[in-house]
């Protein structure tokens, strides 16, 4: 009792206010050494939100959130995870810890790749190699790029439960934070009492290895589904001819000009690879593979604007303040580029996607410093922590595959496909809102019921 009151105590969270956010809710910061290994030099402030339970008594083992990315930060999506887990939330606290690099935890974000040219023109690069420079450049100064890995955040993490007061924490991690939930599992076991994931990311995966391979697998089988579609094939009758013709179109590159404010224009450099990368975020989610189908069409057919806006949107992902580009990197060149293949050619060939995505990467990483991983990175997960696996039928990123190689290590483990559902939760979030909730509420995959996965309907081709 003692311990913990001292632990606490080191933890200062004071009452805040959160858009979209209704109840309780405190918010502070936990200091760390930003080289946890020799405790010396920089420290850095996470940001922590803790939703606090709803009703009482509450229950001890609260559930702690991680958002994906790489890059991505729990207190972005605190209006999202309040009304998904909202029944959790009612005798549970909902904690949100920003890993070092993410969202208010020192951030690592590089603005440098959005920016036009002093020309007031934007290349074809969403990694364009000047200003990946010019953001590292920038960062060094303020972080030391190699202390922000995976195996570090996760070692923060535990840190903050414990100072938090919490024995045991429940944990959910989705896409990226499924990687920082398995190393979690890994280095804490004995911190976790349950582990949930959604879009699962193996040990295995060199991301993004899979990505362009994937991505045309999910342009096929939307094709199929739109051909044996009444309504689709009478509305998008060619789209595979349409999505080639563009992409022929786009060899050589196109030169594309946006009025903006105070009579600047944006001039962006558009390719066939630029295009086919931004084209590959629609196949995500079903609700978005039927704007993407609706994008081919006006584009091709009756020549309606909406290329350049939706590249430009696209192109900024990297290097918007929502996704941080520099913790991205460091995770990235450290954990994944060095173990790709040597030779990616049968990685790309026939896909719509080719190369573009992994000479992004490989080029970035050949400049941005990397860090060290354990000899447990690359591992297979191997756990008795009572674990639900979900994935998405239709996800082109982290498919089902990759479910069902994490479930081969747990001995308490459950894997469960969401019909017509993509990455993100989409339009099943009430069904995998209240099965997180039975599930962490039981404390076990025994039992559980999931068939609201079975029942999730398609997304009409409208």
């Amino acid at each position: 009792m003692i311990a913990a009151i001292v632990l606490t105590a080191q933890i200062l969270l004071t009452p805040c206010t959160l858009d979209g956010v209704s109840g309780p809710t405190r918010c502070g910061t936990y200091r760390v050494w930003e080289n946890r290994e020799t405790k010396r030099g920089r420290q850095i402030d996470l940001s922590i939100i803790v939703l606090e339970a709803l009703s009482t008594p509450r229950k001890r083992e609260s559930l702690f959130l991680l958002a994906g990315g790489p890059g991505d930060a729990p207190s972005f999506n605190a209006s999202f995870f309040s009304r998904v887990f909202a029944g959790v939330r009612q005798t549970r606290d909902l904690v949100l810890v920003d890993l070092r690099g993410t969202g208010k935890s020192n951030p690592l974000t590089c603005p440098e790749l959005t920016r036009p040219n002093p020309e007031g023109s934007l290349d074809e690069n969403i990694l364009s190699v000047t200003a990946v420079q010019s953001c590292l450049a920038r960062l060094e100064k303020t972080a030391d790029l190699r202390q922000y890995t995976t195996e570090i955040a996760v070692d923060d993490l535990d840190e903050v439960r414990a100072a938090l007061g919490y024995n045991q924490i429940n944990l959910y991690g989705t896409s990226y934070g499924s990687r920082v939930a398995q190393v979690y599992m890994r280095r804490y076991p004995s911190s976790l009492r349950t582990v949930s994931m959604k879009g699962i990311v193996p040990p295995s995966l060199a991301s993004p290895e899979t990505h362009a391979r994937a991505g045309e697998e999910a342009w096929q089988r939307l094709v199929k589904r739109c051909q044996s579609n009444e309504q689709c094939a009478r509305n998008f009758p060619t789209p595979d001819a349409d999505l080639r013709t563009l992409l022929k179109r786009l060899e050589p590159a196109t030169v594309l000009a946006m009025p903006g404010s105070q009579n600047a224009t944006t001039k962006i450099r558009v390719t066939s690879g630029l295009f086919a990368e931004v084209f590959r975020f629609f196949l995500y989610s079903p609700e978005n593979e039927v704007r993407g189908l609706k994008l081919l069409r006006d584009i091709v057919h009756d020549e309606k604007p909406g290329l350049i806006e939706n590249v430009l949107g696209g192109r900024a992902i990297l290097g918007g303040e929502r996704l941080a580009a520099g913790f991205f990197l460091s995770v990235s060149c450290t954990e994944d580029v060095p173990y790709l293949p040597k030779e990616i050619a049968p990685l790309v060939d026939g896909t719509f996607g080719g190369d573009y995505r992994l000479r992004q990467q490989l080029n970035a990483c050949a400049i941005w410093p990397s860090g060290k991983v354990s000899g447990q990175h690359r591992k297979p997960t191997k756990s008795a922590i009572p674990t639900l696996i979900l994935s998405g039928e239709f996800d082109p990123v982290t498919p089902p595959s990759g479910g069902e190689e994490v479930l081969r290590g747990l001995t308490r483990g459950l894997h469960v496909v969401i019909k017509n559902n993509g990455h993100p939760i989409g339009s099943a979030e009430q069904c995998i809102g209240n099965l997180i909730g039975a599930f962490v509420d039981k404390g076990s995959v025994i039992g559980l019921d999931y068939s609201c996965a079975s029942k999730i309907p398609e997304v009409q081709f409208q």
